[in-house]
């Protein structure tokens, strides 16, 4: 149910690649990576009209987002995105940092997004 490469975006790059990877409609956040370690989401709605396109897109960027381990059973992660009322869950190594995937639900929340 994993996408194990999702779209990722260069943690110094700035709002313009935010407004650019967001011009896709079906891309409601994007992952912010420095290498393979994660260091935050940026949610579609958080990027208002006002905000200067050189502003960095780490400055926008949301660490308190729910996580899950690669290896965690799938009814912990629904259970998961559940509990935090999300659609999306990131998917870190046991270290913390590492991205290993997304896990993303449709809208209806009846099935998973697929790569």
């Amino acid at each position: 149910a994993m996408v194990t490469s999702p779209k990722t975006m260069p943690a110094d790059g700035t709002v313009a690649d935010l407004r650019a990877t967001f011009a896709n409609p079906h891309v409601m956040s994007a992952l912010l990576v420095d290498g393979s370690a994660f260091v935050g989401l940026v949610d579609r709605d958080s990027l208002r009209d006002e905000t200067s396109d050189g502003q960095p897109a780490r400055s926008l960027v949301r660490r308190d987002v729910a996580t899950i381990d690669p290896d965690a059973p799938l009814a912990e992660a629904l259970a998961t995105l559940d509990e935090h009322a999300e659609r999306r869950l990131v998917v870190l190594d046991r270290d913390g940092r590492t991205l290993r995937g997304l896990l993303c639900l449709t809208s209806d929340r009846n099935g998973f997004c697929q790569s």
